[in-house]
């Protein structure tokens, strides 16, 4: 019951509370964005192709940037760097919201926009990460940590459901504008929050050996490599969110409501996997386990494909997000954990390109796919194709089944 205990008194401290209630606020409005950009693109091309190409600009300038965004969050005021961003966010999520509701917009608008958005995205992220042990004890570091993807998977969960509400209710440009204001409650919140001093370090080294510096370290530590290639792969072949719209339009019939459902049956998944891996403390054995859940996960991809019911679907991508959950919760931990401070925006820089650029390039693939085998033979093949990679990380990267923290 102690251990239970804990996230209820981390957030109840005022500065981390703050923090972490804001940013579900704003991921949220993220995520009503990101489905409504889904639902727009489909609607106005009727392309898989073209609907997978939002994940490739989405993509791109994390690839391009993210680098550079880490190294700033190692080296800037941290609570300033999030001030930027937000506005810029917020900034994009209007202008997306009036060229939809003056009738003026393109499908080009919406993949520069989300370009945009995406390279804003590179410079939050790793600030975000990377600002959380100046708000809690290192004590709590797991915890907190383990809370940050709760947070993510509540806002996945509430995020679509609203979207497909404000869609078919009041239309897509509402959904831009309650994006938008969505940030507001951050960039207050960053007003007012104590952040505890880093420790600066004895010489602040040119901008590419420190970038240098984050990049030896992940491609030294086998542990954190294999995780973060193991999951890129994962992600990129199995990337059945992105054909959410054609399941729910056209396999479903479900329409914008089911939609909502389709894309928060997953998420409500991984509040209940998140919970478990917090109620679990510190489980032994976390690389046996990662990959156990992870080659489940795989199996259920295929399953979801097969399905001709709504009420299935729902139930397995439910069951999908309780596996990728505990599976990123124990990842997330054990990265973290073993990245040294003062290294901790650019390792996170590097996994947000591994994990977050991975789903979005993934998105065009799957697409692609999509256009010749139909939607669910391109996530059937995905699926099998990211089991195969799992059974073969394991049998290779022999640490990934031994090490224990």
């Amino acid at each position: 019951m102690k251990n239970q205990a804990i996230p209820w008194k981390i957030l109840a401290e005022r500065d981390f509370g703050l923090f972490w209630s804001s940013l579900l606020v704003s991921s949220v409005g993220t995520q009503i964005s990101t489905v409504t950009i889904a639902w727009q693109v489909y609607e106005i091309t009727n392309s898989p192709f073209q609907l997978g190409l939002t994940g490739l600009f989405r993509a791109l300038p994390v690839i391009i940037f993210s680098l550079t965004g880490g190294l700033l969050a190692d080296r800037m005021d941290r609570r300033r760097l999030l001030m930027v961003t937000q506005g810029l966010a917020m900034i994009l999520a209007f202008i997306l919201g009036l060229l939809t509701s003056t009738g003026h917009v393109r499908v080009w608008h919406i993949y520069a926009i989300t370009f945009l958005s995406g390279a804003v995205s590179t410079f939050d992220q790793p600030a975000r990460y990377a600002m959380i042990p100046n708000l809690v004890a290192r004590e709590h570091l797991t915890t907190a940590f383990a809370l940050n993807v709760t947070l993510r998977q509540t806002a996945s969960l509430a995020g679509p459901f609203v979207a497909g509400l404000v869609i078919a209710g009041v239309g897509i440009s509402w959904s831009y504008y309650i994006n938008a204001l969505s940030f507001l409650g951050l960039i207050v919140c960053l007003l007012f929050i104590r952040v505890r001093a880093s420790a600066s370090p004895a010489r602040v080294e040119p901008a590419l050996q420190g970038m240098r510096e984050g990049l030896s370290f992940v491609l030294e530590n086998s542990v954190i490599l294999g995780l973060l290639v193991m999951d890129a792969c994962v992600v990129f072949f199995g990337a059945y969110r992105a054909m959410m719209p054609v399941f729910a339009r056209d396999l479903l019939s479900v329409g914008p409501k089911g939609l909502g459902a389709l894309l928060g049956a997953p998420a409500a998944g991984a509040l209940l996997g998140s919970a478990i891996v917090i109620g679990l403390g510190n489980p032994r054995g976390k690389g046996r386990l990662i990959i156990l859940v992870t080659l489940i996960y795989t199996m259920g991809l295929v399953l979801f494909a097969l399905s001709h019911s709504f009420l299935l679907s729902l139930a397995i991508a439910f069951s999908l997000g309780a596996l990728d959950a505990v599976g990123e919760t124990l990842r997330v931990t054990v990265i973290q954990l073993m990245t040294p401070d003062h290294l901790r925006g650019r390792v996170q820089a590097l996994v947000h390109v591994f994990v977050f650029a991975g789903p979005h390039m993934g998105h065009a693939m799957i697409g692609a796919t999509a256009a010749i085998l139909g939607a669910p033979g391109a996530i059937i093949m995905g699926g099998l194709i990211s089991a195969a990679v799992v059974a073969w990380m394991a049998r290779k990267v022999s640490p990934l089944t031994r090490f224990e923290i």
